[in-house]
């Protein structure tokens, strides 16, 4: 795989069909997709591979319908659509009897009750925790101190200390957050800010004329904390994406449609119009 290959010509070429196109994408979000599941949901390491590779085909099919759809301009606005076409298809397939019964998985009344009067970041905090990030993962994050996180823990120790206790990144309830998450994404208000206002924000690029107010929205504002956690979470990964091996990228590319590489004509066959 190239490494100046980037999203803008990662994306255009696996829908040609191009092999490399389709290599680099392969390289660089396989890891992305299994570290997704592996936080997200109750599977092990080899059913997280063959849902990545059912995605794979989902992508594929109808002239690559479902990859166009993505955003083609930021490789993190695009791995926020990723991270959500992903989950939304990992709903259909974990069933509510895989969550923890104790402590009973949060609904969104009580996410709201939890969330309501806390400052942005101690919201960020909680949301995150319940996701299924131990503090330690939740410091690396949102780029806060032991101190802070800390702090923004304490709503939570009366009712979800099991939360707290883990010692790696896995949510207990992936069916009831999951759909929490789902719930959150589709509840679009007409002053919600759009993921690329977003990517400003996070990127320094906005004025406070637009950061301060879109803060405050997302105070009160499901939707915009999770879209904004997961823009925080794939940012992350990026950090510390290691890229999948490629012996291990053949296998994965049978499964979308390729063009056939072309080989390159010798002089003489040139010459003879062949």
């Amino acid at each position: 795989m190239s490494k100046l290959m980037t999203l803008y010509k990662i994306l255009p070429g696996c829908e040609e069909g191009n092999p490399e196109a389709w290599r680099a994408f392969l390289a660089n979000y396989t890891p992305t997709a299994l570290q997704l599941f592996k936080v997200y949901t109750p599977w092990s390491p080899e059913a997280s591979l063959d849902h990545w590779r059912d995605a794979l085909h989902a992508l594929s099919v109808n002239d690559f319908a479902a990859l166009k759809g993505f955003s083609h301009l930021s490789e993190r606005e695009f791995l926020v659509g990723l991270r959500a076409f992903l989950l939304d298809r990992a709903a259909t397939s974990i069933s509510p009897a895989q969550d923890a019964k104790e402590p009973p998985a949060p609904t969104t009344e009580t996410l709201a009750a939890l969330l309501t009067g806390l400052p942005i970041v101690h919201q960020e905090i909680t949301f995150l925790t319940l996701a299924g990030y131990t503090q330690k993962a939740i410091e690396n994050i949102l780029r806060i101190s032991p101190t802070v996180a800390e702090e923004g823990l304490a709503r939570l120790r009366p009712s979800y200390s099991a939360a707290l206790e883990r010692d790696e990144n896995r949510c207990l309830w992936p069916s009831a957050w999951i759909a929490i998450g789902k719930a959150a994404r589709a509840d679009v208000k007409k002053d919600c800010p759009d993921l690329r206002q977003l990517v400003r924000i996070l990127d320094g690029q906005a004025s406070w004329y637009e950061k301060n107010p879109a803060e405050t929205h997302r105070s009160q504002c499901r939707r915009c904390l999770e879209l904004w956690t997961s823009l925080l979470e794939v940012v992350s990964w990026e950090r510390t994406r290691e890229p999948w091996p490629a012996s291990k990228i053949e296998p994965l590319l049978a499964i979308v449609p390729l063009k056939q590489e072309e080989r390159k004509r010798s002089l003489f066959a040139r010459m003879l119009g062949k």
